[in-house]
């Protein structure tokens, strides 16, 4: 199989895992607007499934065009991982900033 069906499906599974780390991230983020223990550990479970059926998708897809599905798994898996903690990066940095904003007082 040529290098450029790997190349693509890498891209594809990195943008796929991506785009559900971002939508991961905007559960997350109004969620924590609000002080329910039990509305955090439904969306934690949410965010789960999703990752789950991310990858889901991807093994399916690739049995049903029978391609090799190590580079597209671990290129979803990275995107899932690394740029969902850079997006947790950045809503962190931004809740801090909010923080110092406000006065803290009642």
């Amino acid at each position: 199989m040529a290098w450029y069906y790997y190349a693509l499906s890498a891209a594809g599974g990195l943008l796929l895992g991506s785009a559900v780390a971002f939508l991961n991230m905007l559960l997350s983020k109004k969620v924590m607007k609000r002080n329910s223990v039990a509305l955090i550990m439904g969306v934690n479970v949410l965010r789960f499934t999703l990752d789950a059926a991310a990858l889901a998708a991807i093994f399916f897809i690739c049995r049903a065009i029978s391609f090799p599905m190590t580079v597209p798994l671990l290129a979803a898996a990275l995107g899932l991982s690394v740029i969902g903690m850079l997006f947790l990066e950045i809503m962190t940095k931004r809740a801090e900033k909010a923080d110092v904003n406000s006065d803290g007082g009642e």
